[in-house]
């Protein structure tokens, strides 16, 4: 009746306390136990077919396409709908016509009531000069105090003008300086045989022979000109002294995002810098801007060595 060790502890130490009921149900769940495993296990039998083969479908090579990759700061911006009650208010306090689309956006920031409040600051840095806002009103003061003038681009096939000479070196170091790691997705080039340059979408190429043509748009302060709507949109903002970004670790202010994030980059992080094409590491972000100049992996791709 018993089957294994454990039971028969139990049943002795039933027999042994004078647990009669309780032994006596134990031995009949014994003997039930013992009865359901003597039973003889049912054999099945059944035979294991071969799947069918599937026909083999052969599929039209299907063609990479170009990831479209949206860059946020050439991304074209919806166009604004200015009211026209706001249109005869700019007309009234004298604002230029070529920059209301600003003004619209920073409206509440203005004294529209009184013009003589809104001064307008000079865009170079370390520069505090203020004067009333009006048009052309900072020019003289650009000539005088910072050198502005007007430099054509000496380059083949390219017919912009920069308005001073620190715009005309930026110029010539991004525009025509050693460029980006050609990709695959560069489908479209641009159309001048001097110029090495591909985009992967057409608002692109588009952005790029506008600085080849120097179609650009101009601010009505000073000599600033740029083909990009949001980079003179960012300069106005710098004209108005318009800081609406904080930093969270030092307070201080600052006119764009980017500019924030590149503060915080400099000042408050503690990590490493590394260079994305050799690996090399910098303490300091300078460091890496001057290693950056000569990296030999980031040159080997260089459209002007």
């Amino acid at each position: 009746m018993v089957v294994g060790k454990y039971d028969r502890f139990v049943h002795k130490y039933l027999k042994k306390t004078k647990r009669f009921k309780t032994l006596e149900e134990f031995e009949k769940g014994l003997d039930r136990m013992q009865k359901k495993d003597e039973r003889k296990p049912v054999k099945l039998s059944f035979a294991i077919q071969k799947a069918p083969e599937r026909k083999k479908i052969e599929k039209a090579p299907i063609e990479k396409k170009a990831r479209q990759i949206k860059n946020k700061e050439i991304e074209e911006k919806k166009t604004i709908v200015i009211p026209d009650k706001f249109i005869k208010i700019a007309k009234k306090f004298g604002l230029p016509k070529d920059h209301l689309e600003f003004f619209y956006e920073n409206r509440e920031l203005f004294h529209f009531e009184s013009m003589e409040k809104n001064d307008v600051h000079c865009s170079e840095r370390t520069c505090n000069f203020t004067v009333k806002a009006s048009p052309k009103c900072l020019v003289e003061h650009m000539i005088t105090a910072h050198n502005y003038t007007d430099i054509p681009c000496e380059k083949i096939d390219c017919s912009y003008v920069a308005f001073s000479l620190s715009n005309s070196k930026h110029h010539k170091a991004k525009f025509h300086g050693h460029g980006q790691k050609p990709t695959e997705y560069g489908n479209h080039p641009c159309p001048y045989s001097s110029c090495k340059n591909f985009f992967r979408n057409p608002s692109h190429l588009q952005v790029h022979l506008n600085v080849h043509q120097n179609r650009v748009l101009s601010c009505s302060y000073c000599q600033y000109r740029n083909v990009r709507p949001d980079k003179l949109h960012d300069h106005l903002l710098v004209h108005f002294n318009l800081k609406n970004f904080a930093c969270d670790i030092c307070q201080r202010t600052f006119t764009t995002k980017k500019v924030l994030k590149k503060h915080k980059m400099i000042v408050h992080t503690t990590d490493d810098y590394i260079c994305v094409d050799c690996g090399f590491v910098a303490q300091k972000f300078r460091s890496l801007e001057t290693h950056r100049s000569t990296c030999k992996e980031r040159l080997k791709f260089s459209r002007i060595l």
